[in-house]
């Protein structure tokens, strides 16, 4: 897996900060799997995204907040001001926008996949699944006429 550098490392948790859900049962200490998650991600993008990437964090870094009339750099930020800084940088279009698009999309699957989120949702993918096979099953006997088993 190809690291990020400490200071990418330190963009993208700050954004993680920003962007993840809060509240409503969503304050779980889940930050450095949520990043794991992403890290796990980032390593299997095609090269030039790869490549690419680090250098968009740089620029949301430095000129995010600059953009936003803030001093400092994103990952100095409070969670309110980076979500601020982010809607701004979207709104540039181009790169920047497909940055922060990409962005919450990789913390958004990264967390609400995580069990515990997924555990305070109610959700049980894999008991569904084991239901639903039951159910088809049933369902294919009764078809083909033999006795469920």
């Amino acid at each position: 897996m190809t690291e990020l550098s400490s200071g990418s490392s330190r963009v993208l948790r700050a954004a993680v900060a920003a962007i993840r859900p809060r509240g409503h049962g969503f304050d779980q200490p889940i930050d450095d799997a949520v990043l794991d998650e992403m890290q796990r991600y980032l390593a299997r993008l095609p090269a030039p995204f790869r490549l690419l990437f680090p250098v968009g964090l740089r620029l949301l870094e430095w000129v995010g907040p600059a953009l936003a009339g803030r001093h400092g750099r994103f990952s100095q930020l409070a969670p309110d001001e980076g979500r601020s800084v982010l809607a701004r940088f979207q709104r540039l279009g181009g790169p920047c926008a497909g940055l922060v698009l990409g962005l919450r999309a990789l913390v958004f699957l990264a967390f609400y996949q995580h069990p515990t989120v997924l555990a305070s949702l109610g959700i049980d993918w894999q008991g569904r699944a084991d239901m639903l096979t039951r159910q088809r099953a049933l369902l294919l006997a009764r078809t083909a006429g033999e006795p469920p088993s």
